[in-house]
C-alpha cells in the first residue's frame, strides 16, 4: 500500500461495528499474533481529560528514562498524532518543543496496514460477516507498531466507552484509569450516568489497580455522582480489585495564574507545579502519578508532571492578544471553562470564536459559556467546523440568540461567519480593539484547524 491507499482503506472502513461484543477485533488480533501481548499497558477510559491524563503519564514515564508508546484519539491536524513513540527525557523534550515528534511515520503506516488489511481479506474469505471497523484497524496498527519499537511501557487511551472498546482486546494491564464521566456519545453509550458509567468500567480487569477521577468533582449533578461512583465501586467489587478515588479532597491548590498551577498532594504532602491550565488538571496529574507510582521515583512523578504539555486544552496560542484554546466540546467540558476563565481572565473581557457539531448539545453549551457572569464577554463569533458534521455558523448564532439572557445581549456582539480563518482573523482584531481575551473553543477538529492558521500568521 501507498500512503494515499493505506488512509482510503481506513476510510471506507466503517466507524462502528454493530456487534456488541468484541468478537471482530479479538479475531483479527489473533489473526495478526496478539500484538498487544507482552506490552506493559496502562489503560485510560473516562469522558473528559482522558488526553491530559496519559500525556502526564507518558511525561512522568519518560522523565524516568523510558521508551513509551502513545496511543491517543482523535488527531488534531494529522493522523500520525494518534500513533507515537517517545523514549526518555530528550525525545519528550523534542515532543514538548514540536508537538511532531514521536509520531508514527507514512511508510511505517503503509507497510502495517498492508498486512492488517491481509488479515482482514482472511476474515471476509472465511465468511466471517462483522468485519472490523476503523478503530480496530488503528488500533492493531498501534500495537504492532509499539511491538516492533519495542517500548517498555504504553499509555492506551480508549477511544469510545470502554466495555466495547478496540483498545479493550487488552488483557492485564499495569493499571486503569477511569478520567471524569459526563454525558458525551450517547447514541453509543446510552443516556443515562449508570449505562455510561457502566461501558466506561469495562475496562476494570481482574489483577489490576483502579485509578478514578471522583465524580463529585466532575461538574455532574450530584445524582449523577452518586450513580457513577456507585457504579464503578460495583464494577470494582465484582472483580476484586483495588479502587482509588482523586478528587478535590485529595490536593490543595496553592496558586493559579496565565503561566500554570502548584497545588499540594493532601496524603502525602507533595507539592507539584503544572503547566496545564484547567482547574480539574490537578486531578489529572494525581491520577497518573497514582498510576505511575510503583514503577518511577517521586522526583520522576515530580518533573514529569511539571513538563507536561497537551495542545488545546486551555493552550496559550498568542500573549499579544492573549488567546486561548481548548477543545470543550460537551457540558461538562464548557462548565470547566467557566470556571478555569473565572480565574484567568484577570478582570479583562472575554471574545469567543466556537464552531460547534451539529450531534452535540450545542444550545446548553453556549449558554454556559456565554449567558454568565464569572467574566464579561463581549463578543462572540461563530464559525463552521472543517467536518461534514459542523453545525452551521447561522445555526449556532441562532441558539446562542435564544439563551443568552436579555442582559447579557445588550453588551454582546455576536456574529456568524462560515470561514473559520476569516472569523479567526475578525476574532484576533476583536480582541487586540478592547484589549481581550480570545478564548476558542468547541469542536476539536476546529483546534487543529486553528493551531495550524495561528502558525502562519506568527511565522
Amino acid at each position: 500500500m501507498n500512503h494515499a491507499a493505506s488512509l482510503q482503506y481506513l476510510n471506507e472502513t466503517r466507524d462502528f461495528s454493530s456487534d456488541k461484543t468484541l468478537g471482530r477485533v479479538r479475531e483479527l488480533s489473533r489473526r495478526l499474533g496478539d500484538p498487544w501481548r507482552g506490552l506493559r499497558i496502562f489503560h485510560i477510559a473516562g469522558t473528559n481529560g482522558k488526553g491530559s491524563i496519559s500525556s502526564y503519564l507518558t511525561h512522568i514515564l519518560c522523565t524516568a528514562g523510558h521508551k513509551v508508546g502513545w496511543y491517543t484519539s482523535p488527531y488534531l491536524e494529522r493522523f500520525n498524532e494518534r500513533i507515537r513513540v517517545l523514549r526518555g527525557r530528550e525525545e519528550m523534550e523534542q515532543y514538548d518543543r514540536d508537538n511532531s515528534a514521536g509520531e508514527i511515520d507514512n511508510e511505517t503506516i503503509d507497510r502495517i496496514m498492508a498486512r492488517i488489511s491481509r488479515a482482514v481479506d482472511s476474515m471476509q474469505a472465511d465468511g466471517i460477516r462483522d468485519l472490523p471497523s476503523e478503530f480496530d484497524l488503528i488500533t492493531m496498527l498501534a500495537f504492532i507498531y509499539f511491538k516492533e519499537k519495542d517500548c517498555e511501557f504504553v499509555v492506551l487511551e480508549s477511544g469510545l466507552g470502554g466495555r466495547l472498546d478496540s483498545t479493550n482486546v487488552i488483557e492485564n494491564p499495569l493499571a486503569s484509569i477511569i478520567a471524569a464521566p459526563g454525558y458525551d456519545h450517547m447514541d453509543r453509550l446510552g443516556t443515562t450516568m449508570r449505562n455510561i458509567m457502566y461501558e466506561k468500567a469495562g475496562i476494570v480487569k481482574p489483577g489490576t489497580p483502579v485509578f478514578a477521577y471522583d465524580p463529585a468533582a466532575a461538574m455532574i449533578s450530584e445524582e449523577d455522582s452518586v450513580i457513577a461512583r456507585e457504579t464503578l465501586t460495583e464494577r470494582c467489587l465484582e472483580m476484586d480489585v483495588p479502587l482509588s478515588w482523586i478528587g478535590q479532597e485529595q490536593f490543595e491548590l496553592l496558586s493559579y495564574d496565565r503561566n500554570g498551577q502548584s497545588f499540594r498532594q493532601v496524603e502525602t504532602g507533595e507539592i507539584y507545579t503544572t503547566k496545564l491550565l484547567g482547574v480539574y488538571q490537578p486531578i489529572n496529574a494525581l491520577l497518573a502519578a497514582s498510576a505511575a507510582a510503583d514503577y518511577v521515583s517521586a522526583e520522576d512523578v515530580r518533573q514529569g508532571i511539571a513538563a507536561t504539555v497537551w495542545p488545546a486544552r486551555l493552550e496559550i496560542l498568542s500573549r499579544s492578544p492573549f488567546v486561548l484554546l481548548d477543545g470543550a466540546h460537551n457540558i461538562q467540558g464548557c462548565r470547566a471553562l467557566v470556571e478555569s476563565l473565572a480565574h484567568l481572565n484577570e478582570d479583562a473581557p472575554l471574545v469567543f470564536l466556537t464552531g460547534m457539531m451539529a450531534d452535540k448539545n450545542y444550545k446548553e453549551m453556549l449558554s454556559i459559556v456565554l449567558d454568565t457572569k464569572q467574566y464579561e464577554s463581549v463578543a462572540a463569533i461563530f464559525t463552521q467546523v472543517p467536518n461534514e458534521r459542523s453545525a452551521t455558523a447561522e445555526t449556532l448564532l441562532g441558539a446562542a440568540q435564544e439563551v443568552v439572557s436579555p442582559e447579557n445581549k445588550t453588551q454582546l456582539l455576536m456574529s456568524a461567519v462560515n470561514d473559520y480563518n476569516v472569523a479567526l482573523d475578525q476574532a484576533l482584531a476583536l480582541a487586540k480593539s478592547k484589549g481581550a481575551i480570545l478564548c476558542i473553543f468547541g469542536s476539536l477538529y476546529l483546534a487543529g484547524a486553528v493551531r495550524k492558521r495561528m502558525r502562519e500568521l506568527q511565522n
